[in-house]
C-alpha cells in the first residue's frame, strides 16, 4: 500500500474531528470513513499542492476517493481470502519488515513513532498494515504468480517482436595503421583507394607494436575512447576505414573489421531473464485482474459513500 511507504512525509488531515461511518461492506468485512480518509492522505495533500482550479481539484478528489475506496474493497477481499485458506503472517516476518523500512529512511524508534504519531497511527496500527501487506503479498504470490509458466517460444517471440530495445551497446572490432608523417599518409591512403587489404598495408607500413598482426587491435566499446576517435568512428560501417586521426607526432587509420550490437544472434542469457521478468509482470498483472474479478463477483459487496 502506497500509504505505508509514504507516511513520514504526508501532510494529515486525520487531526480534523471526524465522525466514522461505514463507508463499504466487502462480506462480512467493512471499510471505515477513517480509514478511507487515511489511505487517502497522502494522494490528498499532492491534489491541495497542485495548481488546478477548485473545480478541478474537487473532480480529481472525487476520482481519487473512488479509486482509493476500491483499493481497500480489493485488500479486504485478498484478506478474506487467505484467512480462508489458513495464511499467516508470524511477528517475525513483521519486526524484519520494519527494521528494513528503518533502516532504508534512516530512522530510529523514537522518530518512526513519531511520524507514525503525526499521521494519527499508533506502533501497533502501523504493524497490523505491514502485516496485511506481507499476507496480500503471500497471497496474490500462491493464488496468482506460482500459476505463471513463461515459454521459451514466448521468450523468443517476446525478443524477434522487441528487438530494437535489446540491441544495447556496439562493440567494435577495431584495427589500426600509424604512420609517422604525411608522406607515409598520403602512400597508405593510396593503397586502400586502391583496395589493397587493409591488413596488409598495416604490415606494410605501420609502425605500430600491431603491424605484423595486421594492425588487429580487438574488440572495443568505443563509448570510452577520446571524442577525437569517437567522431572519426561516425557513419563507419563495417569494412570501412575512418579518416586520418591526427595523434600529434603521427597519424592513425582505423578500421572497423565488425561491429557486434548486443542482442545479435540467440537470445543471450541477461537478455532472456529481463524478457522473462517482463512476460511475468505482464501475465500476473492479468492474472490477478482475472482473480481480483472472480473474487468480487462472487463477494457481496455495498458501497456506502
Amino acid at each position: 500500500m502506497v500509504f505505508i511507504l509514504g507516511f513520514f512525509w504526508a501532510v494529515s488531515c486525520l487531526a480534523q474531528e471526524v465522525v466514522d461511518r461505514i463507508v463499504a461492506i466487502v462480506n462480512d468485512d467493512i471499510v471505515t470513513l477513517s480509514e478511507l480518509d487515511m489511505a487517502a492522505a497522502p494522494y490528498r495533500e499532492n491534489i491541495e499542492a497542485s495548481q488546478e482550479s477548485s473545480a478541478r481539484k474537487k473532480e480529481m478528489m472525487a476520482q481519487m476517493y473512488t479509486q482509493v475506496l476500491n483499493q481497500l474493497v480489493e485488500n479486504s477481499l485478498v484478506l478474506q481470502e487467505a484467512e480462508r485458506m489458513g495464511i499467516t503472517v508470524d511477528d517475525t516476518d513483521v519486526d524484519n519488515a520494519v527494521e528494513n523500512f528503518k533502516r532504508e529512511h534512516n530512522l530510529d524508534q523514537e522518530s518512526l513513532e513519531l511520524g507514525l504519531a503525526a499521521q494519527g497511527m499508533t506502533l501497533e496500527q502501523y504493524r497490523e498494515r505491514i502485516r496485511e501487506q506481507i499476507l496480500q503479498s503471500m497471497i496474490v504470490s500462491r493464488a496468482v504468480r506460482a500459476k505463471i509458466v513463461i515459454t521459451d517460444e514466448e521468450i523468443k517471440n517476446y525478443y524477434d517482436t522487441h528487438y530494437q530495445e535489446f540491441k544495447g551497446k556496439k562493440t567494435y572490432h577495431l584495427k589500426n595503421i600509424i604512420v609517422r608523417d604525411s608522406t607515409d599518409l598520403s602512400t597508405v591512403q593510396e593503397k586502400l583507394e586502391n583496395k589493397v587489404a587493409f591488413s596488409q598495408v598495416a604490415k606494410d607500413y605501420s609502425i605500430g607494436s600491431n603491424a605484423s598482426s595486421g594492425g588487429e587491435l580487438g574488440k572495443f566499446d568505443i563509448s570510452s575512447f577520446s571524442d577525437e576517435i569517437k567522431k572519426a568512428l561516425e557513419g563507419v560501417g563495417k569494412g570501412q576505414y575512418s579518416r586520418p586521426v591526427d595523434m600529434g607526432d603521427a597519424f592513425q587509420i582505423l578500421y572497423v573489421a565488425d561491429i557486434i550490437s548486443q542482442g545479435q544472434g540467440p537470445v543471450q542469457e541477461e537478455v532472456e531473464k529481463q524478457i522473462q521478468d517482463i512476460l511475468y509482470r505482464e501475465h500476473g498483472e492479468a492474472q490477478f485482474k482475472k482473480w481480483m474479478e472472480n473474487l468480487k463477483n462472487s463477494a457481496h459487496i455495498k458501497i456506502m459513500i
